[in-house]
């Protein structure tokens, strides 16, 4: 199960602001050009941002920095350089979520290489936006997924969330795989 998800276009992410390093599945890493975390270690928001496209690192990062000030879900497409030469379009989605002094504390996603649904190397811009709230169908079924990653890792023994991991992994694999090919939720409020 676990090379499948290395070799798919879709993958996973975490951040925990209180050691601020990015953690990144086989799949996410190799799609964004980051190292994979092993154990303790991983990598951070700067070197992410030095893999993306420079005409898209002013846009994501600029968001990045919101979602760790006000927390919040978020959409984003852009172009990731994991490697000189190969350009890849990413659709990213995940929630950064505020901790008890306000900014976030934490966060995860997934990521999914959409490069082949890209007609002549663009995105419609307008196809892939974010919003807080509530969304339904696909939207709604990854924020749930999501939280039910987050719970899970919060509230079970480490033995026993290592053995259900593999099981969430492949759910928000499918969920992400299913985005891409579902149309937009129309009523967005906020767009990040």
């Amino acid at each position: 199960m676990a090379r499948a998800l290395a070799a798919s276009d879709v993958g996973t992410w975490e951040w925990h602001g209180v050691d601020d390093v990015l953690r990144c599945d086989a799949a996410a890493a190799a799609m964004l050009g980051v190292p994979r975390a092993r154990a303790d270690r991983g990598t951070t928001f700067a070197l992410l941002l030095s893999r993306v496209h420079p005409e898209d690192q002013r846009r994501i990062g600029s968001l990045i920095e919101d979602l760790k000030q006000r927390g919040g879900l978020f959409v984003a497409q852009f172009r990731a350089v994991p490697e000189l030469g190969d350009v890849r379009w990413i659709l990213a989605r995940g929630r950064f979520s505020r901790g008890v002094s306000g900014v976030a504390s934490e966060a995860r996603g997934i990521v999914i290489d959409v490069t082949a649904s890209s007609e002549d190397g663009y995105l419609d811009e307008h196809a892939f936006c974010a919003a807080e709230v509530t969304a339904g169908g696909i939207d709604r079924v990854a924020e749930l997924a999501l939280s039910l990653f987050e719970t899970a890792e919060a509230g079970l023994r480490r033995p026993d969330f290592e053995r259900l991991k593999p099981l969430l992994d492949v759910l928000l694999h499918e969920i992400g795989r299913q985005m891409v090919e579902t149309p937009p939720v129309t009523d967005l409020d906020v767009i990040h």
